[in-house]
């Protein structure tokens, strides 16, 4: 098995394009250099590209469970995509379609007695909304 690594100019989007024969144990060296690779800071997209490889007639590595409790952790980390593209022109995508959270700033450091009092002012007017429904 032989793989090549290239990226785009930008250097967000990176492809490993893998050819010659290709057994589990190759199979899951590939998938832990991906995961390494999608873990990257600057890496938004992975296109693990499997057309020229042949695989054995019992290789089953690259189904959806595996691919996804290997990726799972890095896809949710950032907002990054996983395309591994198969040698019947399928595809299988996994996407994290997230968007980074920003801290939001309306919050502000208060007191504890303070953020008590509120407490109780909070839980009154949900008393109130509930009387007033009935």
């Amino acid at each position: 098995m032989r793989f090549r690594i290239t990226k785009n100019n930008e250097g967000s989007v990176y492809s490993m394009i893998v050819s010659g024969e290709m057994d589990d144990d190759a199979g899951w060296d590939v998938l832990q250099i991906a995961q390494t690779m999608l873990n990257m800071p600057h890496c938004t997209e992975l296109i693990i590209d499997l057309r020229s490889a042949m695989m054995d007639g019992d290789f089953s590595l690259f189904n959806t469970d595996t691919l996804v409790s290997v990726f799972e952790e890095g896809l949710l980390r950032k907002d990054c995509a996983l395309v591994i593209r198969c040698g019947d022109d399928h595809e299988i995508r996994l996407c994290s379609d997230q968007l980074l959270l920003e801290p939001p700033d309306q919050f502000t450091n208060v007191g504890i007695n303070e953020a008590k009092f509120y407490g109780r002012v909070m839980k009154w007017l949900e008393q109130e909304a509930r009387f007033m429904i009935n």
